[in-house]
């Protein structure tokens, strides 16, 4: 039998800061498992629907369900008749796998098939960006969870925070219902960064696909301006000539639509064009803020 691992709240909530810190798709793979564990769920799937400026949509996916399974839900397109999904997209609060949803034909030949896979436990909670971005994070495993979630403080307050809510202490037995209640909302809570981690990843992503070309000078130049270097410091540092450095750094303007060198570092960097050009030792690019807003990029991942 499979272990179920214990989680503490603080623990729990290192979990959610560390997902909030993810780079990429691989890295929120690989934190989803414990923290599910944790929540008594053997497995997840994370479903988004992402519009982007350019008309298209990006689908991101993540999960660790059965393989056999996951490729009969797809060359079926259960997705289609799937009763949770449809639920979920029609409201905010989760969507337990019970058996009276599974009411057609079609769909009662999913909830079969998927209780013959193992999941035959499962809720699936809706989560929505603020621009209406959709998406899903189902947890499911082959017998009924018990929640593994242990509080650590006492309880003397009602708390009004989301790191004091982690904290609080059930009134009852740390197995009694009001375990099942808190760790009823730490799914919800876990589910809501999943969906806010995906939709700053995806965004990051198709800015970067639609990024600017940049020489490798231009880049150099553009990270040092970053610094705070002047023209003829950067000339210095990178044995240019003041000229040649204007030259660059003019280059990439246009090449950003725009009339300030430290515009165009600041978007240079946010697509990430930055990361890889050698700097200073020990020094990180400052921030640059604007009273404009940033222009919004596309790009194309879907139709």
């Amino acid at each position: 039998m499979r272990a179920t691992r214990h989680l503490s709240p603080h623990s729990f909530a290192d979990g959610l800061s560390a997902l909030q810190n993810a780079s990429d798709f691989d890295v929120l793979q690989a934190l989803l498992p414990s923290l599910c564990s944790a929540l008594g769920q053997r497995y997840f799937s994370y479903r988004g629907h992402f519009a982007l400026p350019d008309g298209r949509f990006a689908t991101p996916r993540l999960g660790n369900l059965p393989r056999v399974w996951q490729q009969r839900y797809d060359a079926q397109r259960y997705d289609n008749v799937d009763p949770v999904l449809s639920l979920a997209a029609r409201q905010l609060t989760p969507v337990e796998w019970t058996a009276g949803l599974y009411a057609s034909p079609e769909a009662r030949q999913l909830l079969d098939e998927q209780r013959a896979a193992g999941l035959r436990f499962g809720i699936t909670y809706p989560v929505f960006t603020p621009s209406g971005a959709s998406g899903t994070l189902s947890l499911s495993s082959s017998r009924r969870p018990a929640h593994c979630l242990r509080p650590s403080t006492p309880h003397q307050s009602r708390p009004h925070t989301l790191a004091a809510r982690y904290n609080a202490r059930p009134t009852h037995d740390a197995d009694g219902p009001d375990t099942h209640v808190w760790a009823s909302h730490a799914a919800v809570v876990l589910a809501a960064h999943v969906h806010e981690a995906v939709w700053r990843i995806v965004q990051r992503d198709a800015a970067q696909r639609c990024a600017p070309a940049l020489t490798p000078r231009e880049r150099e130049c553009l990270r040092w301006v970053a610094c705070g270097k002047t023209s003829w410091e950067i000339g210095r540092i990178l044995t240019l000539s003041e000229h040649g450095v204007v030259f660059h750094l003019r280059s990439a303007m246009r090449k950003f639509e725009v009339s300030s060198r430290h515009r165009a570092a600041k978007m240079a960097s946010d697509y990430g064009l930055l990361d890889d050009v050698a700097g200073p030792p020990h020094q990180e690019i400052k921030e640059i803020t604007f009273a404009t807003q940033d222009r919004q990029a596309s790009c194309s991942v879907s139709t």
